[in-house]
């Protein structure tokens, strides 16, 4: 029996080299190379030309770029430096999210646009895409700078701020809330700060089987 789903590593080689062309005329005209990657993805994805048109092969890509890229990047920041700014990052990303919404729902009100729509498209607007914003600041070489900082503690507040965001979306949907989900999200995110406490400390992380 034939395999259902292969990955194209043909489409997959035209989509990188694109990807490394837009890259490299990006930085030609003085812009993140990443925009130029964001770009060859759209036109010679499913969406534009449709050089890949295996999904899975390339959402599975996708996600594995992303993390090494998060992990590469991880290794140069200072949790120090975060907790030092995170009063900033915590009052700046509930300030992002309350503005946005409350213009969406605003726009809302001339477009007849349902209200519940209106809040979650002020939750889009206010996310940023983290791997994407790092990447940017380590290519202008501001990611050890204060306000390369503070934009990471911003970027951090506002993946915790996921919890309750997609929480508030599900009872929008009509889903209500999935109470026994509850204690799994609180479990991962107190794990999430308790580590990054730990870890700040500058204290050496001792695993078994080392």
């Amino acid at each position: 029996m034939e395999a259902a789903h292969h990955v194209d590593l043909t489409g997959i080689a035209i989509v990188a080299l694109g990807a490394l062309l837009c890259g490299y005329g990006m930085e030609r005209l003085r812009q993140p190379a990443i925009v130029g990657y964001i770009l060859a993805g759209v036109v010679l994805g499913p969406a534009g030309f449709g050089a890949v048109d295996v999904r899975d092969g390339i959402e599975v890509l996708a996600e594995m770029g992303v993390l090494m890229l998060l992990f590469i990047i991880g290794m140069e920041l200072s949790l120090r430096a975060f907790m030092q700014i995170w009063k900033i990052a915590v009052s700046t990303t509930l300030f992002q999210f309350t503005a946005s919404t409350a213009v969406t729902l605003g726009l809302a009100r001339f477009s007849g646009v349902s209200w519940e729509l209106a809040v979650l498209m002020g939750f889009v607007v206010a996310m940023s895409s983290t791997a994407v914003a790092i990447k940017i600041l380590a290519d202008i070489g501001e990611l050890r700078t204060k306000v390369g900082q503070i934009t990471i503690g911003v970027l951090i507040a506002q993946d915790i701020a996921v919890v309750p965001m997609m929480l508030t979306i599900g009872a929008l949907g009509g889903e209500g809330f999935r109470w026994s989900q509850i204690p799994v999200m609180i479990g991962s995110v107190a794990f999430l700060i308790g580590l990054i406490l730990y870890a700040s400390r500058g204290r050496e992380i001792h695993l078994p089987f080392a």
